[in-house]
C-alpha cells in the first residue's frame, strides 16, 4: 500500500474539511498559537514528507511545469510582502499600541500558509482519484450541518451569542456563519439535482434544509443575495437545453423564494436599517468603510497597508478621511474582498486573486454536471458575497476557499 496510489491516507485528506470550523479549539506549541486543524494538517504533511513516495511521486515533481500553479505562488509571495510591509508597532487613534507584525505573521500562518499547504496536498489526490472530490465536499457540508444545528439550537432556545440576536452558531458574528454556509447551500441544491442515488438525495436534502434554515436566521442579506444569484446563474447554465417552460418555471421559483425572503423582512429592524443611510445602520456603516478603504488604497496603491493592518489604519485615518467620527470606531475588515486583498497584499495580491478566479471560474462553462463544476458555482457564491463582506480572511473561510481551488486548478 503506497501513500499516493491508494490506502486510507487520501481519504483522510478528503474528509479533513469536516475539521475546518474546529479552528476555534486553540492552544500553543513552543509559544506559537495553533488551532486543531493546523495541528492535524501538520501531522498529515509530516507523514507525506517522511514517505519515500513523496519525493519520487509528489505534486512538485509531477506538476512543476503546470502554469496553473503560478497564480498560487504569486498569491503566497504577495502575502509575504504584505507581512513585510506591516509595521512592527503602530497605534490606534486613541494611542493604544498595535503589534502589527505579530498580527501579520499570525495571519500569514493561519490564513495563508496552512490553507495553501492543504491545497497542494488535496490537489494531488483529487487529480489522482477524482472521486475524492465528492467525498471532500460532503465532509465539508457535514461540518456545515453541525454548525447549522448549533445555530438552530440558538434560535430554539433564544440563547444567542450575538448582541443583535442573530444565529451565529459557535462564531462571534452571524456574518461568519453566513459566509461559511452560503456555498454549502449552493452545493446541496446542485448536488441534489445531479445525483442519481436516492440515499444521497435524502442526505443532501436534509443538509440543504438545515443549512438553508440556519442561513435564514443569520439575517445576512448579502448571503441570501449571493446564494440566489448563484443558483439563478447555475440554472441558466444547466437548463440551456431544456424547454422554455421548464426554464421559466425554475427561474420563477427562484424569484418567488427571493420575494418571500424580502416579504419576511418587511417591518423588521434589520430591514429598516438596510434602507437607512443617514443614520447608523449596516448600509451606512459599509458606505463609510468603503470610503475609508478606497482612500487608504489611493494613499498606498502598490503595497497596501500591510497584512492584517486595516483595523489600525481604519482607526487612525477614518476621522480625517470622513471629516467626522465614523459610525463604527472599530472595523477589522473593509467588508469587500477586493478592497481587503488590495489593502492586505497590495496590487499584485489582488491581481493573483483575479488570476485564480479566471482559472477556476472557467469551470462554469464546462459541460460537466459533476462536483468540480458545482465547486465552481460555490466559488462564485463566495465572490458575489465578497462584494459586501470579507470571505477567505478567516481560518475556516480560507480553508474552504483553498479546498475549492484544489478541485478546480
Amino acid at each position: 500500500m503506497t501513500l499516493f496510489k491508494g490506502g486510507i491516507f487520501p481519504r483522510l485528506v478528503a474528509i479533513f474539511p469536516f475539521l475546518f470550523p474546529l479552528y476555534l479549539i486553540r492552544g500553543e506549541t513552543f509559544g506559537i498559537p495553533v488551532t486543531l486543524p493546523e495541528v492535524v494538517l501538520a501531522f498529515m504533511a509530516l507523514y507525506c514528507v517522511i514517505r519515500e513516495e513523496f519525493w519520487h511521486d509528489s505534486w512538485l515533481l509531477k506538476h512543476k511545469k503546470d502554469i496553473l500553479i503560478w497564480p498560487v505562488i504569486l498569491f503566497v509571495l504577495t502575502a509575504l510582502i504584505g507581512a513585510t510591509v506591516a509595521p512592527n508597532v503602530s497605534y490606534f487613534a486613541d494611542g493604544t499600541e498595535f503589534l502589527g507584525r505579530i498580527k501579520a505573521l499570525g495571519i500569514l500562518k493561519g490564513w495563508i500558509f496552512m490553507p495553501v499547504a492543504y491545497f497542494f496536498m488535496a490537489r494531488y489526490y483529487f487529480k489522482e482519484k477524482p472521486s475524492l472530490v465528492a467525498l471532500s465536499l460532503r465532509a465539508l457540508t457535514l461540518g456545515g450541518v453541525v454548525l447549522s444545528l448549533c445555530a438552530l439550537y440558538q434560535v430554539w432556545t433564544g440563547n444567542y451569542m450575538t448582541v443583535d440576536m442573530r444565529a451565529s452558531g459557535p462564531f462571534e458574528s452571524a456574518n461568519y456563519l453566513a459566509l461559511y454556509l452560503g456555498p454549502l447551500v449552493v452545493f446541496s441544491v446542485l448536488a441534489f439535482l445531479n445525483t442519481k442515488s436516492n440515499w444521497d438525495r435524502v442526505l443532501l436534502a436534509v443538509s440543504c434544509v438545515l443549512c438553508s434554515l440556519a442561513l435564514y436566521f443569520t439575517d445576512s442579506f448579502a448571503s441570501w443575495i449571493a446564494v440566489l444569484v448563484t443558483l439563478f446563474v447555475a440554472f441558466g447554465f444547466y437548463l440551456r437545453k431544456k424547454s422554455l417552460g421548464v426554464r421559466v418555471t425554475v427561474f420563477l421559483g427562484i424569484v418567488l423564494v427571493g420575494a418571500a425572503l424580502f416579504v419576511s423582512q418587511i417591518g423588521t429592524e434589520k430591514f429598516a436599517q438596510f434602507l437607512e443611510f443617514s443614520d447608523r445602520s449596516s448600509s451606512s456603516v459599509r458606505l463609510q468603510v468603503y470610503d475609508v478603504a478606497w482612500n487608504l488604497i489611493k494613499q498606498n496603491p502598490i503595497f497596501g497597508v500591510g497584512l492584517g493592518q486595516f483595523e489600525q489604519a481604519y482607526s487612525a485615518n477614518a476621522v480625517a478621511i470622513l471629516g467626522k467620527e465614523p459610525f463604527e470606531l472599530v472595523m477589522i475588515h473593509p467588508h469587500n474582498i477586493f478592497f481587503a486583498l488590495w489593502l492586505n497584499m497590495g496590487l499584485l495580491g489582488l491581481f493573483s486573486f483575479l488570476w485564480l478566479l479566471w482559472v477556476c471560474l472557467a469551470w462554469l462553462f464546462e459541460n460537466d454536471k459533476k462536483e468540480r463544476r458545482i465547486a465552481a458555482f460555490m466559488l462564485l457564491a463566495i465572490v458575489i458575497h465578497g462584494f459586501f463582506d470579507t470571505p477567505i480572511f478567516k481560518n475556516d473561510l480560507a480553508f474552504e476557499f483553498w479546498l475549492l481551488l484544489a478541485m478546480l486548478i
